[in-house]
């Protein structure tokens, strides 16, 4: 009866210390993903249920840099979208309640998501107002898609131009001749919709910079007369007046110059004007039969300054 009950004894022993081996057995993290690869967006989900031990909390770093999943039950699946291609390795952390811990890895490797490319083009980019632009474009839709629509905004608050096409790859003009009528520089940008779910849009830009025109000079004569193409015929020693006339409503004109083809100029600042009006006397006059061209230029008030100029072609005779 006292060896049954040594015995008992033993097996109780044997049992507890078995226990106490299960109880100071330390985690082990395991983890799996449902894919490993594939190209962004790449959702993938991550199982931690194989992890083992008295798990008290858990840490899963997804490699990306995105904000770890944190949690106490393993047995719930864990669900990342990875955005970035690139590989990344996802760390698991598993701690139980003596703060030991054990990790896991899987390594995820995203691909670049397929993309559509798109070039826009301005001819000409530059020039003076009114501008007229024609735009074209190089479209070529992502591996397994087509362009279902395209927009080309001018930038000018002019409406846009678009229109609902059914294409994988084009070249060529897009929309009709725009006219940008104001100085400045402006952005022209054209989007493209391919037929993905949900759809995808691809942008592309060009810039376009319309400067002011030069003054106008509506009138250029010397005493009235500006006769082409012979030209107006003075004589020698003569007193007469140059006369000139211009004018632009949308900025000021701020100084003149006239040359009378033999070495004389005069150049006059005059106070910011929208109409110039001149009438110089030239005394003396041409002292040499010939021919000569005057001219006249004149000024704006823009930085760096815009100039216009006129000439006339004249002829000294003999009085």
């Amino acid at each position: 009866m006292r060896r049954i009950w040594r015995i008992g004894l033993v097996a109780l022993l044997g049992l507890g210390l078995a226990g106490c081996a299960w109880w100071f057995q330390p985690p082990h993290a395991a983890l799996t993903a449902s894919v490993t690869s594939g190209v962004a967006p790449l959702s993938v989900q991550f199982d931690l249920s194989g992890s083992t031990g008295q798990i008290t909390s858990y840490t899963l770093a997804f490699g990306d840099g995105s904000t770890p999943a944190t949690g106490t039950d393993i047995t719930v699946a864990v669900v990342h979208t990875y955005t970035t291609p690139g590989t990344h390795t996802a760390t698991l952390t598993v701690q139980d309640a003596r703060a030991r811990t054990s990790t896991a890895t899987v390594v995820i490797t995203v691909g670049a998501a397929p993309t559509t490319t798109v070039s826009l083009g301005a001819i000409p980019a530059l020039g003076e107002a009114p501008l007229n632009v024609e735009f074209w474009a190089t479209i070529t839709a992502a591996a397994g898609r087509r362009i279902q629509h395209i927009r080309l905004e001018y930038g000018d608050g002019t409406p846009d131009f678009a229109v609902a096409v059914d294409l994988a790859t084009y070249s060529g003009n897009i929309g009709p001749v725009h006219q940008y009528t104001t100085p400045g520089p402006y952005t022209a940008t054209l989007t493209v919709t391919d037929d993905a779910s949900p759809a995808q849009t691809t942008i592309a830009t060009a810039t376009i910079n319309v400067t002011s025109p030069p003054p106008e000079i509506t009138a250029f004569t010397i005493d009235g007369s500006d006769v082409e193409p012979v030209g107006v015929v003075v004589s020698t020693d003569a007193t007469f007046a140059f006369q000139a006339q211009a004018g632009d409503p949308s900025r000021k004109l701020v100084k003149w110059e006239i040359r009378s083809g033999d070495g004389y100029v005069v150049t006059v600042d005059v106070a910011p004007t929208n109409t110039l009006n001149v009438v110089h006397i030239y005394s003396g006059g041409y002292t040499q039969t010939g021919s000569y061209t005057a001219s006249v230029k004149v000024w704006d008030d823009l930085s760096p300054a815009k100039t216009a100029q006129e000439s006339l072609e004249v002829e000294v005779a003999v009085p």
